[in-house]
């Protein structure tokens, strides 16, 4: 009795169909990808609070002891304690350089995210849409396939009465048999495509199922592509890394700038830890000249100076890239929008014609090779609008990438 209440629960539990905000919720919590991405962003933000340290005074306290042999010296032993602090006034805005590098990298991570983000979201709409799609597939093969099955007991019975030849008969027989092995393949591709939703959510279960729609909108009548690119996380990236490579520039040049510390320090010397016989005190300012690096400051000067330069100009190729993109999805999106509509209403028309071509085959009023044109119609009108509906929702979301927006949190 135990052990089946157990399998009941279990197999509830399998049953429970997923919605999209569960499975953004599960992609959220178990994509490799998006968690190496937020670690990578915790990672730049320390990176950036430890950059400030060179605006901070070092402090260090010591203590040694030293133990003088008898055959050298009659001393005691001598204890020094101490502490010292030495603190950078100008480091020729090496320091500075430095934090700017790591707001760059910060601003990159950020960008990265993003762009993870909307990337994880685009796999995870589509692999829901297939789910979708091949689910409805399996239901459209399945009517397909009875539709099919009914003309062929029509025809069978025009033939039987003398009033249909056998070539009709037979072509009507395997155009049940092609439904028969459509209904096949969609029941496969549904399979194939849970599977992939189920890798998508970090899932392991080789079924499962899913409930409701992908959230979706109609397309803006218009856009401006050039204010859209500047929320883009490409354009982001770029900017980030253009501002890395200046900050790198600035770094470099603190190579041939003076560096001025002032240095304090305070000692103590005695025969034991507890006993401080002398005491030494010393305050002072040290500037240092860079005369000669072996040419590795100059080097690396124009190294950098030359990664600016690439970075800029890869930037001007990537917002190309991006405003292209931005404009194509945009203009798929609202195709695919029209094209559904005027999809629907053609198998609305398609439906209603079939209705009526079956009543005047049944009734000898049309022939079977006007009638079977009708129903080829029918049903590639069917299976076109099906498909329709799942690229048109494909085209809202490569749209939705394009600008960086994600479902994930």
């Amino acid at each position: 009795m135990f052990s089946a209440l157990i399998f009941l629960l279990i197999e509830s539990a399998s049953a429970h169909a997923l919605g999209f905000k569960e499975c953004v919720d599960l992609a959220s919590q178990n994509n490799p990808e998006l968690l190496s991405a937020e670690a990578a962003l915790q990672a730049q933000e320390e990176a950036l609070s430890g950059s400030y340290s060179g605006f901070f005074p070092n402090l260090n306290a010591t203590l040694s002891a030293t133990h003088y042999s008898p055959k050298i010296s009659t001393f005691d032993p001598k204890y020094v304690s101490g502490i010292s602090a030495s603190y950078n006034l100008f480091s020729g805005l090496k320091d500075l350089g430095k934090v700017h590098q790591n707001q760059a990298s910060l601003e990159l991570s950020k960008a990265n995210l993003d762009s993870i983000r909307a990337k994880v979201s685009l796999t995870l709409r589509q692999a829901f849409i297939q789910y979708l799609y091949a689910n409805e597939n399996v239901s459209l093969s399945q009517t397909i396939y009875d539709r099919r099955s009914q003309n062929e007991r029509l025809v069978r019975a025009q033939y039987e009465s003398g009033k249909e030849n056998e070539g009709s008969y037979l072509l009507s027989k395997s155009l049940v048999d092609q439904a028969d092995y459509e209904r096949m393949v969609a029941r496969d591709q549904l399979t194939i495509s849970a599977q992939n939703l189920a890798h998508v959510i970090g899932r392991d279960e080789l079924k499962i199922e899913i409930e409701g729609e992908v959230p979706s909108t109609e397309p803006p009548t218009q856009i401006s592509p050039e204010t859209l690119l500047e929320l883009t996380p490409a354009h982001r990236t770029q900017i980030a890394k253009i501002k890395l490579a200046e900050s790198s520039l600035e770094v470099s040049r603190s190579g041939f700038m003076p560096s001025l510390d002032l240095n304090a320090s305070l000692n103590y010397t005695g025969q034991s830890p507890t006993l401080q016989q002398n005491q030494q005190m010393g305050l002072g300012l040290t500037l240092t000249f860079p005369l000669f690096s072996g040419l590795s400051t100059v080097h690396e000067y124009r190294s950098n100076r030359k990664l600016e330069e690439a970075a800029q100009k890869t930037g001007i190729s990537v917002d190309f890239d991006t405003l292209s993109q931005i404009r194509q999805t945009f203009y798929t999106f609202q195709e695919s929008t029209h094209k559904l509509k005027v999809d629907l209403t053609t198998l609305n028309a398609a439906t209603i014609r079939a209705t009526i071509a079956r009543k005047r085959y049944n009734t000898g009023l049309l022939v079977f090779e006007q009638w079977d044109i009708i129903e080829n119609d029918l049903i590639n009108r069917q299976k076109s609008a099906l498909a329709s509906k799942r690229d048109r929702i494909i085209a809202e979301s490569s749209f939705r990438q394009a600008l960086g927006l994600g479902d994930l949190p």
